[in-house]
């Protein structure tokens, strides 16, 4: 799957680095740089689909281009934490190191 870098949209965050990509299938895809108050600076991305929740095998690729093979995790917060532009989007962070996985 390739990606194509795209103009970064206007978003309400203080996220750093923020890369925006797109697939030629209609993902969209945002990186950056998240300062999170308990664990730190992680990497994040976004990735949604304008119909559909992208699948697995899209999610996997897409983390491996871009963070490479380190681990990784998706958070199911609870509602009052839930933040979300797009309904059709999943987001993944780099797990901080502190958690000693690597």
């Amino acid at each position: 799957m390739e990606l194509t870098k795209m103009p970064i949209p206007s978003l309400p965050t203080d996220s750093e680095n923020l890369e925006a990509y797109a697939t030629i299938n209609g993902l969209r895809i945002l990186k950056s740089i998240d300062n999170t108050s308990q664990w730190g600076k992680l990497k994040h991305i976004s990735i949604s689909k304008e119909d559909r929740y992208p699948s697995w095998d899209e999610i996997l690729e897409i983390k491996e281009k871009l963070f490479g093979d380190v681990d990784c995790m998706m958070v199911m917060p609870k509602k009052k934490n839930y933040v979300n532009i797009h309904s059709f989007c999943f987001h993944i962070w780099e797990t901080p190191e502190s958690w000693n996985l690597r």
